[in-house]
């Protein structure tokens, strides 16, 4: 509302002037005494207009304000015929108001039925026209903003996509897969061909579960140790997986790889031990724990997970978040139950 152009001081400050002029032209018009004119323009009847024009157009732009605020009626209608109604008598107290105050102290005489009529009608007309800008301007401003909230919703949709056939791919991992690939076929093709066969068994699995919304987390373990297998091969920590104590739950495919992933690639590579991630849970929430010996170019923390809280908060409020405790750290992920998971 605020954003409307009368409630500008520079408007509020012009507008009067050149409405109640046009008021004072009008009423000469209608008289017949535009000869006036020529003896003196600038005449107290001028000042008069003026000063109503200022008394009606603040009434008409406070109305709006008001008006704004008020929560009944709901109906449009309704508070369409209110609004005016109520506006255009309010608008014609004042003027007669005004007109008697005028005509009775200044004038001596008191105002008859034709000059109230006259001013009466003009300055209810100026009201309507505030009216009009009023409703013209909340129509224009709500179809722009159903416009700008469809071009957003179809700019994190394409966004959303992107980044889902991005970590479908998963770029890194490829790359690093067939580059260890590449390597071992020349030193043992029989592990070339195990390895490639949990690199298919991996890839497969993101590919065609990425169009599913949730996966009961039984088939997210299996692959996930298929996944560790696969990470064996690769330059980093290798990864062992406690015994998961997990009940009967759903998450988004490819959460917990994306994770463990993660997790893995922030800690520093050695031959030294493996890392072992914990997996367990409690009736609403799932835990990966760890002990972590981060790289030291960055740790891994809740800010990393972005992209999984914000497909998370579809279908639960509880947050994602990585807690450190000690030595270790534990990711804490929502459960999500079969009701929830519904619409899949």
């Amino acid at each position: 509302m605020n954003r409307l152009f009368i409630h500008r001081p520079l408007f509020r400050l012009l507008s009067p002037l050149c409405s109640g002029t046009l008021v004072y032209l009008l009423i000469l018009l209608i008289n017949n005494d535009i000869g006036q004119l020529q003896e003196a323009f600038l005449g107290e009847e001028l000042y008069v207009c003026v000063g109503l024009a200022y008394l009606i157009q603040e009434y008409a732009r406070l109305s709006l304000l008001w008006f704004e605020r008020l929560s009944r009626p709901t109906a449009f209608l309704s508070r369409l015929v209110l609004q005016i109604l109520s506006s255009v008598v309010i608008c014609m107290v004042l003027v007669t108001g005004a007109m008697y105050l005028y005509f009775t102290y200044v004038l001596s005489y008191t105002p008859n039925f034709r000059e109230l009529f006259i001013f009466n009608s003009i300055f209810s007309f100026i009201t309507l026209i505030y009216l009009t800008l009023y409703l013209s301007h909340q129509y224009l401003y709500k179809i722009n903003t159903d416009r700008v909230a469809k071009e957003i919703a179809l700019k994190e949709e394409v966004q959303a996509d992107f980044i889902s056939y991005k970590k479908a791919i998963n770029p890194d991992l490829l790359f690093e897969s067939l580059e260890a690939l590449l390597v071992l076929m020349k030193k043992d093709p029989e592990k070339a061909e195990a390895l490639s066969d949990h690199f298919s068994r991996v890839y497969r699995y993101v590919l065609a579960k990425k169009n599913r919304e949730l996966v009961p987390i039984a088939e997210e373990l299996e692959l996930l140790r298929e996944w560790s297998f696969l990470f064996e091969r690769l330059p980093y920590r290798n990864i062992r997986l406690g015994r998961p104590s997990v009940g009967e739950t759903w998450v988004l495919p490819g959460s917990l790889l994306s994770i463990v992933e993660r997790i893995v690639r922030s800690t520093i590579s050695s031959d030294l031990g493996s890392l072992t991630v914990e997996i367990f849970d409690n009736p609403e929430t799932l835990f990966l724990k760890y002990r972590h010996e981060e790289v030291l170019r960055g740790g891994f923390t809740t800010t990393d997970l972005k992209d999984i809280a914000q497909s998370y908060r579809v279908y639960t409020d509880r947050p994602i978040q990585v807690v450190e405790e000690d030595h270790h750290k534990i990711v804490e992920l929502p459960k999500l139950n079969f009701d929830e998971s519904s619409h899949n």
